[in-house]
C-alpha cells in the first residue's frame, strides 16, 4: 500500500481526480494553494511519482523552492514540511492549535532542516498549514 491514494505510475492525477478523492478536504487543499498563488510569485503545482512505497505526490513551490508536499489520502491529505533552524525557533513561538511542536523538535535533522509530516483534516489543521507557510517562505 502506499502512502498516496493515487499509486499507479501510469496514471497522473489530475484536479479531477483529486476533488473527487479529497471530497470536503478539498476546499482545504484549495484555501492552501489560493493563499500561496496570493502572497507569493511564481506559484508551481506538480505531480512527482516517488515509486511504489509512496505512490504520486503533488510538490508545491515557489519559484523553484520546495514549499510542501501534498499526500492525497480518501477524504483528507497528508502535508509535509522540512523547516530550516531560523523557521522551526519561530514555530515554537507561534500559537498552532493541535500542532504537536514537540514532534517537529523530535524530528531528525538533515542538512535541509527537520521535516515533518501531518493530517489535514478539520479548518484549524489548515489554518496551521497557512501559518507553517508563512513561516517557511519568510525565513
Amino acid at each position: 500500500m502506499t502512502a498516496s491514494i493515487f499509486d499507479d505510475q501510469l496514471v497522473e492525477p489530475n484536479e479531477q481526480m483529486l476533488s473527487a478523492e479529497l471530497g470536503e478536504a478539498n476546499g482545504y487543499f484549495n484555501e492552501i494553494c489560493l493563499f500561496i498563488r496570493e502572497r507569493y510569485e511564481s506559484f508551481i503545482a506538480e505531480w512527482k511519482y516517488y515509486g511504489k512505497s509512496s505512490g504520486w505526490v503533488l510538490k508545491l513551490l515557489v519559484k523553484k523552492r520546495n514549499v510542501l508536499f501534498i499526500i492525497p489520502c480518501r477524504g483528507y491529505f497528508r502535508v509535509s514540511f522540512t523547516f530550516g533552524d531560523k523557521a522551526v525557533h519561530e514555530i515554537m513561538e507561534k500559537e498552532l492549535p493541535g500542532f504537536n511542536k514537540q514532534e517537529l523538535l523530535n524530528a531528525k535533522k538533515y542538512a535541509e532542516g527537520r521535516t515533518i509530516q501531518f493530517e489535514v483534516k478539520t479548518e484549524d489543521e489548515c489554518r496551521n498549514v497557512l501559518v507553517l507557510i508563512a513561516i517557511k517562505l519568510d525565513n
